[in-house]
């Protein structure tokens, strides 16, 4: 069973808190923070997808598996063209 948790947002959380239950977006402030915690959730495991993905990518690069373009207008054309 999750336990209560007690904290202060500060009075522009709180407003905002208010007034996203006052005009029936959430049912309850409980509700718009679970909402606001399932955003910062699915945030970070984008991000530490998208760091992966960097990663993979820099060691193609250490590889010598990387592409040189001579301008913009090759690289966009190629990435355009793609799929």
């Amino acid at each position: 069973m999750a336990r209560a948790k007690t904290f202060s947002l500060g009075d522009n959380y709180d407003g905002i808190l208010s007034d996203l239950v006052k005009n029936g977006r959430f049912g309850t402030e409980t509700e718009a923070v679970r909402a606001g915690i399932r955003m910062l959730a699915d945030y970070e495991i984008k991000m530490r997808s998208l760091r992966n993905d960097i990663q993979a990518a820099d060691a193609e690069i250490e590889a010598g598996l990387g592409k040189r373009y001579i301008n913009g207008t090759d690289l966009f054309n190629d990435v355009m063209n793609e799929g």
